[in-house]
């Protein structure tokens, strides 16, 4: 998520960056302020390249996942989603593979997400 875009900024920058953040974000299981050696190493060695996204674009993957494919995510497991449904990533024309995981959240909580909360 923006404000924790470690990965991202450590793969443009071809070393592990620590980012600053002192933002909130619905995306409270991907935090970290730094990546992790193994991960980076592997991200850097498959050439990939990092996307971050809005907590907007995260709600509105969320709302997505449950109307159109009736499935409950946690934030931070929709940040995939997130990014191909904003058109932070080329997708038009593409197959694509997203992993969209996790439902460890709270009902309230996530009907806020939704903008739906009672």
């Amino acid at each position: 998520p923006e404000g924790y875009d470690g990965m991202g900024q450590s793969l443009a920058a071809g070393e592990r960056r620590r980012v600053a953040s002192g933002e909130t974000t619905v995306c409270d299981a991907l935090q970290a302020t730094e990546p992790g050696v193994a991960p980076f190493a592997a991200a850097r060695l498959a050439g990939v390249t990092g996307v971050s996204v809005t907590d907007d674009e995260v709600r509105a993957a969320l709302r997505f996942a449950f109307e159109r494919l009736k499935i409950v995510l946690e934030p931070s497991g929709a940040v995939a989603l997130a990014a191909a449904l904003s058109g932070r990533l080329p997708v038009v024309g593409k197959t694509l593979l997203v992993f969209a995981t996790g439902g460890n959240v709270a009902f309230d909580s996530f009907a806020a997400f939704l903008g739906r909360a009672d």
